[in-house]
Parts: C-alpha cells; sequence; structure tokens
C-alpha cells in the first residue's frame, strides 16, 4: 500500500560487540560455542571476550565424552564389518549426544588418562603426553619424561611394548599401566586459564605406584616422596597437592606454596584413614556378595577436602544384549563388577581424622578418571542433589580384555543409598574408549 514504510530486516551480524559480550556473560561454554559459530563477526568477538581477563565461563553440568550408543561398524579391505571406534559427548541436562564438538586423531589412535579443568591428557603409542581441549581446539605439549622402572636405567619409550609381553603391570594395558591419572596443577584456578610459567601437571603412575609433577616451564618431572604407595586419586586445589592410597584410603598432603610450584614442595599433613569395614560387611551380607573392592577418590567441596570410599562388587550376573557384527545376538549372562554404594568423609585437617558424612547438601559429585568435581545443583541441570555421579575407572578389570569394560556408571544418591542408571551402557559389548567426564571450558 502506498504511504506505509517497510521495516528493516534486522541483521544480525551488524550486533555491537558489547552488547554480544553482554550476552556472552550470561552463557556457559558451549552456548557461546554455539555462537562463535553464527558469522564470522560474532566469531571474532567472541574469540576476543573468551581470550580477556574479563572472561568467567559459567558452571554448568559436564559432559561425558563416551562412545555412541550403537557400535559403528565399516567394511575393510576384505569387506568384512568391523567395529570402528568412535566418540561423542553426552549432555546430562539434554540427555542426548553431541558429535559436532572438535576431536583430534590422538583421542581415537592414543589413550586418555586424564581430564581436568576441560582438558583432556593423551598419551600416545611413544609415551608423549599431551593436553587438548576438545571445545577450544587448543593443545599443549608436556615435555619431559618419566623413569617407571624397577631401576633408574630403565626407561619407558614405547608403551604398546612396555605392557604388551604380560611381565611388567601385567594388570593394565595400554597407557595405563604407565599413567594411570593424570590432571593440570594451576598456581591460580580462579583465573580459568594456565599460566605456563606458573602451572603444571601431576601424575599418578607406574601402575599408582608413584606420584610426579612436572611444571610447564621446567620440563622435568620430579617425584612426590609418598608413604603410602599405590594411589588411587590425586588432586590440586589451593597450593596443594593432596593423595589418597589406594589399599587403606590414607590421604597425603603437599604443600606448594612457599616455594610457587617450585620442585621443593613441603608434605604438611598424613591421614591414616578408618573404613567403615563392619558396615560395609553388614551391607554386603544384606546384599549377598562375597566378593567387592574398594577405590578411593579426593574431591574439593566448598573450601573442604572430601574422602570417597566407593565399593564394587566383583561378581555380578547380569543379562546382557551385545550388538557385534552387524547383529543383534540374544542376551547372554556374563560375571561383571558394579558398584554397591559410596561413602564420605570430610577431612578434618586440625585433628586429622576422617568425618564421616550423611548427606552432600546441595552438592553434586562426579567422579571417575577425571580431576574429581564438586559443583552446586543449581548450576548442574539434569542432575539431582545430594549425589554422586560416576564412570568406571577400575582399570585393572576395564582393561583387561576386549570383552567387556567401561560399563560401570550411574549416580549414588546419599539419601536413597541406591545406584541408578543415567545412560544404557549393557547394549555394548565394550565401552571403548572408557568414559570422562569433562567441564566444558574455551581456554
Amino acid at each position: 500500500m502506498a504511504g506505509i514504510k517497510r521495516k528493516r530486516e534486522a541483521n544480525w551480524c551488524e550486533v555491537g560487540s558489547d552488547i554480544l559480550e553482554s550476552i556472552m556473560r550470561r552463557l556457559c561454554s558451549v552456548d557461546i560455542l554455539s555462537m562463535k559459530r553464527a558469522c564470522r563477526w560474532w566469531f571474532s568477538v567472541g574469540e576476543s571476550y573468551t581470550s580477556s581477563p574479563s572472561y568467567r565461563p559459567c558452571f554448568q553440568t559436564p559432559w561425558l565424552l563416551i562412545p555412541p550408543p550403537v557400535e559403528e561398524e565399516e567394511d575393510d579391505d576384505k569387506g568384512e564389518r568391523k567395529s570402528i571406534i568412535s566418540l561423542c559427548f553426552f549432555n546430562l541436562d539434554e540427555k542426548k549426544p553431541y558429535r559436532d564438538v572438535c576431536l583430534c586423531r590422538e583421542v581415537y589412535e592414543g589413550r586418555c588418562v586424564g581430564s581436568s579443568h576441560g582438558w583432556l591428557f593423551l598419551l600416545d603409542k611413544t609415551a608423549n603426553l599431551s593436553l587438548f581441549n576438545p571445545f577450544s581446539g587448543a593443545r599443549i605439549q608436556v615435555e619431559g619424561s618419566l623413569k617407571v622402572g624397577r631401576s633408574e636405567e630403565e626407561e619407558l619409550f614405547d608403551v604398546d611394548s612396555y605392557t604388551a609381553d604380560g611381565t611388567k603391570y601385567k594388570k593394565y594395558k595400554g597407557g595405563r599401566a604407565f599413567i594411570s591419572k593424570a590432571i593440570l596443577m594451576m598456581s591460580d584456578i580462579c583465573k580459568k586459564k594456565i599460566n605456563k610459567d606458573k602451572d603444571g601437571v601431576v601424575l599418578i603412575y607406574r601402575g599408582g605406584e608413584k606420584l610426579a609433577f612436572c611444571m610447564f616451564n621446567d620440563g622435568r618431572f620430579m617425584d612426590l616422596d609418598g608413604a603410602h604407595q599405590s594411589y588411587n586419586d590425586v588432586i590440586c586445589y589451593d597450593n596443594l597437592v593432596c593423595a589418597i592410597s589406594q589399599f587403606y584410603g590414607f590421604v597425603e598432603v603437599w604443600d606448594f606454596s612457599t616455594t610457587g610450584f617450585s620442585p621443593s614442595p613441603t608434605k604438611v599433613m598424613d591421614i591414616r584413614s578408618c573404613l567403615p569395614l563392619k558396615k560395609a560387611r553388614e551391607f554386603l551380607k544384606s546384599t549377598r556378595q562375597v566378593c567387592c573392592s574398594y577405590h578411593f577418590y579426593l574431591v574439593e567441596s566448598c573450601g573442604e577436602l572430601l574422602s570417597v570410599l566407593r565399593i564394587v562388587s566383583e561378581f555380578m550376573d547380569v543379562d546382557v544384549h551385545v550388538h557385534e557384527n552387524g547383529k543383534d545376538n540374544q542376551p547372554k549372562k556374563i560375571r561383571l563388577y558394579k558398584t554397591l554404594m559410596f561413602y564420605v568423609y570430610r577431612v578434618d585437617p586440625h585433628h586429622k581424622i576422617l568425618v564421616e558424612m550423611e548427606s552432600l547438601g546441595d552438592q553434586v559429585l562426579f567422579l571417575g578418571g577425571n580431576n574429581s568435581i564438586s559443583l552446586r545443583v543449581q548450576d548442574c541441570p539434569g542432575c539431582i542433589k545430594d549425589s554422586i555421579y560416576f564412570t568406571d575407572s577400575y582399570w585393572e578389570r576395564a582393561d583387561e580384555d576386549d570383552s567387556y569394560g567401561g560399563h560401570d556408571m550411574g549416580y549414588y544418591n546419599l539419601k536413597d543409598k541406591c545406584v541408578k542408571p543415567f545412560y544404557d551402557t549393557l547394549h555394548r559389548y565394550k565401552m571403548k574408549p572408557t568414559p570422562f567426564w569433562v567441564l566444558p571450558n574455551l581456554w
């Protein structure tokens, strides 16, 4: 109609950087990543914002790095179907997988030995350790080598040859005979960025027998003089490195604050554990479980150090529906390991004791092969408060053969005292690679 002016359509590519940044400040890392894909201008603003000192990512539910729900196959050179290694991220909030996140070749060809602050620790077949951020695509090579033999002359160069002969650390396969867990050691976690002049890595290696750390600017691995080998878990917070032993849950703590993460840490704490053996025996008797194993974790929660005991049944008869060779096979009964329950303790640094906790309050824990995480349930959509979300980190069993492993996942509610699933794993013959929690970030 004459005299009516048509409104000019908005061009979202012309939105000012200040407006875009104000929007991004209210978004989690994955949503910022989606915004950056909209156009070149938004990508440029997103890169500038996430690399600036003002960038503070919002808390969000960790994602699960996991094989897809159904094993994928392709034809080999002979025209026969074979399984291929593929991965995706599973979002607990949306209950759906994401496959468009960047994953480098080393994720598929190497071995993931840790996940810390959004970074994956990858070990290749020649024992090179590197960090990879699947959300930003950034990589960091960890320089230095480890003496992992029984003597100073014995050094590891080839992970496969080291473990294939079955004579050295036979209970593990692949890279976990070398490194069973690796995490970031950060001088200021609040900055949410790696400082190569002050930060480094700390790891458990040689089948859990040793602890070591390496600063990025130094390139040398230095052993920590632990007294309670072997180790199940290690964390770093507030200039402290804390480790927990595999067999009795002893907690050891080293202070790096006086040296600024130099090779001269001071051991400041050694706490004997108080395993709830009587409670555990009564529980196992009531559930008719004969054999079980103990696994320990450490996690910083609301400024306090928590010790978590995980009880795993070694023998559970379960009907498994296996999909392999392109066919749906009949269910078959297999004997597997499965998590039964957890106990949580607060570390009292003054009295040097462990105090049992009946509840986590509004906290949610994420445990497994990752750097242990504690978050408020308000920051974790899709999660249930007072619960422990866990993945399989029983490496001796997960890696012992190619028929089964990596399936022991779920969440345990401290109030209900029962384990429930959050992802269906029994349809897969082998969870390979083993699932890991990853906390998305863009730095």
